[in-house]
């Protein structure tokens, strides 16, 4: 079956080197000369060695901060072969969860002094962006933004924070607008001891507001005395659209995407983004979310035309790697779109993600439910846990927590299966996917009673739930024998539970 044949209705949710560093500076530098590639790996690796070896210190918090903004183009041209292993700060997180990674941190909310609530968006963009900053520091475990977000307008213990979330720093900031000026204060926190070690004050333009984060990024590292390779920021090699209007749109956009996931509230940021692309269309954040708003509108069964809107979000992604190859969420983007139908070309966008932001909770878990959809359910675990390491609290954690729920039941781990999609509701009780999960699985294991208690509830939210029409998203979604094998278990299930053929 063709995805041109599919139905409209709701489709299921996403789905070394052993050269020593020279400490002397290199001969072709003493004489003017252009560095040859070798010796700009070895000063690379040199530097790096010294950021290394300070990491224990306050100092190598700041990296944390303004790494990425001072050596970001020089690392994703050698990432391969300076750190063969970016990943395994988070599953190193993952498999000790009781100790914190050295370089971990959480950027909270930044508070909107304006006192003016229609302004809240534009302290959220300038948290967001930040987190994105220092997520793709490599070596670093960056709570997520979901989670970051639950702690907004509430009082914070420092200290608690850090228990609850594994951690050992925190960035906090206020963010204040008059006219076109913003005025920003910036603070970092040891979190064992609840102090401050550093905090700053900037003002700047928001009509640019790429320098003045990258000022924020790379003052913070300069202030606590870390060398610096390249010290010029990520952001302003990015062609960033000036026009406030369109930034403006563009953020609202993004705020309504990071709140409760509907058909209106989808709509409206996809609309909000064509505002931004209507004044600047050349705005790569605005066509990042309009793409992912079209995916978002094929996963849930809001699209009238499947081919036409994959084809669409596809050509506006292309566009963004075109200008920016190094975009995480961009990867992420194309690998949902590509997901519903072709989970085997949708893998290598995540893994291209990570390699860019190892810190990505949503990278993590669409590449887990993606592995499930390839016929590789057992595979699935360790990125989806990821995920849920990175952002506990995540708006999306129900979600993930389904995702776990039905990598069990695809491979007849009934017990963990029912536990998880218990999980998975008590998070998120409108979610009709983990209901289906634990009535197949109580159907599978005998217990009816239990399956029929959870029917009842499956279809006061779906009441048009029938096998037929879930057999039918689940072959559209993946062609893999293996994954329709097991796929076709938890149908099975479902029957004898007493689900409804059609």
């Amino acid at each position: 079956m063709t995805n041109s044949e599919v139905s409209n209705d709701p489709p299921g949710k996403p789905p070394s080197d052993n050269d020593q560093p020279d400490k002397a500076v290199p001969d072709e530098e003493r004489l003017g000369k252009p560095l040859t590639d070798r010796n700009l790996k070895v000063r690379l690796r040199a530097r790096l060695q010294l950021i290394g070896g300070a990491l224990a210190s306050i100092a190598a918090v700041g990296a944390i901060a303004g790494g990425l903004v001072g050596y970001w183009t020089v690392w994703k041209t050698l990432r391969t072969d300076v750190f063969p292993e970016s990943q395994k700060t988070q599953k190193e997180a993952t498999t000790r969860p009781n100790v914190a990674p050295r370089l971990s941190l959480v950027v909270l909310p930044f508070a909107n002094l304006n006192n003016d609530a229609e302004q809240d968006y534009f302290a959220d963009g300038l948290t967001t962006d930040l987190t994105t900053d220092l997520a793709q520091m490599p070596d670093t475990f960056v709570i997520g933004r979901g989670t970051a977000f639950t702690y907004k307008n509430k009082q914070i213990d420092l200290k608690t924070l850090g228990k609850d979330l594994g951690i050992r720093w925190a960035v906090q900031g206020a963010v204040q607008r008059a006219g076109d000026r913003v005025r920003m204060n910036v603070s970092l926190a040891e979190l064992s001891t609840g102090r401050d070690v550093w905090s700053d004050r900037f003002d700047g333009d928001r009509t640019n507001l790429a320098a003045l984060q990258e000022q924020v990024t790379a003052r913070l590292a300069r202030s606590l005395n870390v060398e610096l390779i390249q010290a010029e920021s990520r952001r302003s090699q990015m062609d960033r659209p000036t026009n406030p209007d369109a930034v403006d749109f563009s953020m609202r956009g993004w705020a309504k995407r990071y709140g409760p996931r509907t058909k209106l509230t989808n709509a409206q940021a996809n609309d909000l983004f064509d505002s931004a692309l209507r004044l600047d269309p050349d705005n790569i954040d605005a066509m990042i979310g309009k793409s992912l708003c079209i995916a978002e509108g094929v996963i849930y069964g809001w699209s009238t035309s499947v081919v036409e809107d994959k084809r669409t979000a596809l050509n506006l992604i292309d566009q963004v790697l075109a200008k920016r190859p190094a975009t995480a969420n961009a990867h992420v983007a194309k690998g949902n779109i590509l997901n519903y139908g072709n989970p085997e070309q949708a893998l290598p966008e995540y893994d291209a993600a990570l390699e860019i932001d190892p810190n990505s909770p949503v990278a993590y878990a669409s590449k887990g439910i993606v592995l499930i959809t390839a016929g590789r359910a057992r595979e699935a675990f360790s990125p989806i846990q990821i995920a849920l390491r990175l952002s506990p609290k995540d708006p999306a954690a129900g979600t993930w927590h389904y995702f776990l729920c039905h990598a069990h039941v695809h491979l007849r781990q009934y017990a963990e299966g029912i536990d998880e999609c218990k999980r998975s509701i008590n998070l998120s009780k409108l979610d009709w996917f983990p209901y289906v999960d634990l009535i197949s699985a109580y159907g599978a294991t005998g217990q009816l009673e239990m399956a029929q208690q959870v029917l009842v509830e499956l279809n006061a939210i779906r009441p048009d739930f029938t096998i037929q029409w879930f057999q039918q998203i689940g072959y559209a979604r993946s062609s893999n024998p293996q994954f329709r094998r097991e796929y076709d278990d938890i149908v099975e299930g479902l029957r004898k539970a007493g689900v409804r053929e059609q």
